[in-house]
């Protein structure tokens, strides 16, 4: 009988002891996870801002191909203006 009695509580100690190092383990995990967890919000704010500088560098660019545009044309009808000067004074 004793020797059950001590078997039992050898074996209720090796629980104990497992247990501590399984709530341990547990602990360092969760610390783990935390941290994890704030470097995925800090990168999720570095993307945010990524997007809100390419939608500004998009808006950017569309605004210069307009302007491009607007440029070609006067440059068009310039050179158009010219040609019809040239012809006028080639014709007198």
């Amino acid at each position: 009988m004793n020797k059950m009695i001590r078997l039992a509580a050898l074996g209720a100690g090796t629980l104990m002891l497992g247990a501590c190092a399984s709530s341990g383990d547990l602990n360092s995990l969760q610390g783990r996870v935390a941290d994890l967890e704030g470097r995925v919000s800090s990168l999720e704010g570095k993307v945010d801002q990524v997007d809100a500088r390419a939608a500004a560098a998009e808006r950017n660019a569309a605004d210069a191909a307009a302007q491009a545009r607007q440029a070609a044309q006067s440059a068009d009808d310039a050179a158009r203006r010219a040609d019809a000067m040239f012809n006028k004074s080639v014709s007198k």
